[in-house]
């Protein structure tokens, strides 16, 4: 018997983070095992933009039309799956249909959809409302009525396990790696860069996110408390929609404005050169289902403090400087450590880039090899229908 599988691949276009990030490494990996014995198809949306894998023609690309990630998910997916004949549909976005039309595995990355909404964002919107509410009350129903569940860490794990009353055996770990493929760049490059983005060195460089769990507020106030020789500047990356959020007051309150900058969506070239020239990374989390860019500044030789909440742990194992989240004091104390110890920074420098080296992408994708094969050979029936092989 031939089998053949459908990836959601809409996460990975336009601007993808996070989530979209996995889809966008994820479906190369699996095109380039070799000897893998399905094929494999992705659903895309012509609504979000262009095919974001334009040279993998290994791999075919089934477009639909999508009005919102909801009516794509429970109606446009489904019905792509059940025309293109393939065995297995793979929901990529933490949920699924909840009257699929065919067999199903579901990547669910963490469990933060089950936090009280009021914890969630600085302001909250009616569409926040409605996602909180489609997820919240969604995901569990179709996890609980996939053939399989994948997640990220062991922590994501025990806690979709207990809070969605799922059965242990059918939830697989599969870590993540690296989210960025661009290789160092040249200091010069470097340089020019951050000259672009009127950025004075030594800086640190942190996300910053209305999302509360983000910690971009006690980020701030930490930075605000070091000594401007250790760090002139702080470099708050990817910050959507910062102006809705409580963080210009903030600085403006602390008096830090000309020493903090702001920045959107960072293209990775860029995102790459900010890291590079960063004096730390720091990453002041209060909840993570994986920590994608602890690994980021791993590969890219960065020193790390970050917090020892979630899957942390698991992704930094000893090669990060932990702060307690929900204390500025804390964070700064930890950060100064590593400013003025150029010891300590270049261990967390060297161990943060061989931990780094136990996370790929080649990984991630044979143990979804394995869950996919798992499901068609034990739990799917024979009669079912299956395209070509590759």
């Amino acid at each position: 018997m031939s089998y053949s599988v459908l990836l959601d691949g809409r996460p990975a276009q336009g601007r993808p983070r996070g989530t979209g990030v996995y889809v966008l490494r994820l479906l190369p990996a699996l095109a380039g095992l070799k000897g893998r014995p399905l094929s494999l198809k992705v659903a895309l949306d012509k609504r979000q933009g262009e095919d974001p894998w334009p040279h993998l023609d290994t791999v075919e690309k089934i477009w639909g039309t999508g009005a919102n990630p909801a009516a794509w998910e429970q109606l446009v997916l489904p019905r792509m799956a059940k025309q293109a004949g393939v065995t297995l549909l793979h929901c990529t976005a933490n949920s699924a249909p909840w009257r699929p039309r065919i067999p199903y595995v579901v990547t669910i990355h963490d469990a933060i959809f089950m936090r009280p909404l009021r914890a969630g964002a600085d302001g909250i919107s009616p569409k926040q409302i409605l996602a909180h509410c489609y997820y919240r009350f969604g995901v569990g129903f179709s996890a609980r009525r996939a053939c399989r569940v994948m997640t990220d860490s062991e922590h994501s794990k025990i806690e979709l396990v207990k809070k969605l009353h799922l059965d242990p055996e059918k939830v697989s770990v599969i870590s993540l790696a690296n989210p960025h493929v661009t290789p160092p760049l040249t200091e010069a490059k470097v340089l020019e860069i951050i000259a672009s983005f009127k950025i004075r060195r030594p800086y640190l460089l942190g996300f910053g996110a209305v999302d509360l769990r983000k910690n971009t507020g006690n980020l701030i106030r930490a930075f605000a408390r070091l000594p401007r020789s250790a760090a002139d500047m702080l470099v708050l990356a990817g910050f959507e929609k910062a102006g809705s959020s409580s963080v210009p007051g903030l600085i403006k309150r602390l008096g830090i404005r000309n020493r903090v900058r702001v920045l959107d969506y960072i293209p990775e070239r860029e995102l790459t050169a900010l890291f590079q020239g960063a004096a730390a990374f720091v990453y002041p989390t209060r909840m993570e289902g994986f920590g994608l860019p602890i690994l980021q500044a791993f590969h890219l030789g960065i020193p790390v403090v970050t917090s020892r909440v979630g899957s942390i742990p698991e992704v930094a194992g000893s090669a990060v400087r932990f702060a307690d989240p929900d204390d500025p004091r804390s964070i700064s104390q930890e950060i100064l450590a590593v400013l003025i110890d150029s010891n300590e920074a270049h261990r967390l420098a060297l161990t943060g880039y061989l931990q780094a080296k136990q996370f790929t992408w080649e990984k991630t994708a044979q143990e979804t090899l394995a869950g996919y094969m798992r499901v068609m050979e034990n739990d799917i029936p024979a009669k079912q229908p299956s395209g070509g092989t590759m």
